[in-house]
């Protein structure tokens, strides 16, 4: 019996027009020119009998039937690239991968990771790709992503893969010792990382203290750049121990405070649903969980 199904080409194309809300960045999205894209809309539109969108001069808006089609064509189509992303690399365990992570992460703890793992499987080829923050994280580029933050992951397996412990820190020429009062931390200029503007708050609130002034120092958009800053002198700041082991190891940083802060907010390693049982994915993701320090 033949299925009653559009072609598949309108349905990514009313997916597009539907995520971007305009048919132009539909149609680029789709490699398509504007007037083939509003085609193959009006042929659904034609086919299911339904007006899908508003016109609304260079904007589009879903009408009802556009939305309760968006909200069931969404996971089907899904599932449908997952069914054949396995398909593709069924059983094949060798081949490329792409791991996301944040700059200062994927240089300070994942690289010698992967130096590792290149020695435990030298068949594999492993990209990163990198991102400021989680809404670059892209499902369709990656492989596995490492994130920092609060579970749920839309359209993500999430494997916790390991905590995060704030701690405050400074240059060894700005603070003779360890500060004791940890209001006194806030003499110096509070420095900040643009993504991560509540890590003051979090540090104090695990203290046990409230915040006593609002930080008013610089903000840095990379935790690279945050972390030369304060090794220059510029002021203090709370950072992921994490990050800064080695400038703690070497003397270059020193504690401003005493106090380590484990927030419940953690790292966590991302597999899209459409590729999970792929099996150098999965090696990988269990090599790397393997890995990672409990704490």
């Amino acid at each position: 019996m033949r299925r009653k199904i559009p072609p598949t080409a309108a349905l990514l194309c009313f997916e597009a027009a539907a995520r971007s809300g305009s048919f132009a960045q539909g149609a680029r999205a789709m490699n398509l020119s504007q007037s083939a894209f509003s085609r193959q809309i009006q042929g659904l539109e034609a086919q299911t009998g339904q007006t899908l969108f508003k016109r609304e001069r260079q904007r589009v808006q879903l009408t009802g039937a556009g939305e309760m089609l968006l909200q069931e064509l969404s996971p089907l189509l899904e599932a449908l690239e997952a069914a054949f992303y396995r398909l593709r690399t069924r059983d094949n365990p060798y081949g490329a991968l792409n791991i996301g992570t944040y700059p200062t992460l994927g240089s300070r703890w994942l690289m010698p990771q992967l130096a590792r793992l290149a020695q435990a499987q030298p068949r594999l080829t492993v990209n990163t790709i990198t991102y400021l923050d989680n809404a670059q994280v892209d499902a369709s580029l990656v492989d596995l992503a490492i994130v920092q933050g609060d579970p749920p992951w839309p359209g993500f397996r999430a494997d916790l893969l390991m905590p995060e412990t704030l701690v405050a820190v400074a240059a060894p020429g700005l603070l003779e010792a360890p500060l004791q009062d940890a209001a006194r931390l806030l003499d110096h200029p509070a420095l900040q990382h643009t993504t991560r503007p509540l890590s003051w708050q979090i540090w104090f609130g695990d203290l046990g203290e409230a915040l006593p002034a609002r930080p008013t120092g610089p903000l840095f958009s990379q935790f690279e750049m945050l972390i030369d800053a304060v090794k220059y002198g510029h002021g203090v700041a709370i950072l992921p121990e994490l990050l800064v082991a080695r400038e703690l190891a070497e003397g270059t940083l020193v504690p401003a405070h005493p106090h380590r802060c484990t927030p419940a907010s953690a790292y966590y390693l991302l597999t899209p649903q459409a590729k999970t049982g792929t099996s150098r994915i999965e090696r990988v993701r269990a090599w790397l969980l393997e890995q990672a320090p409990s704490g």
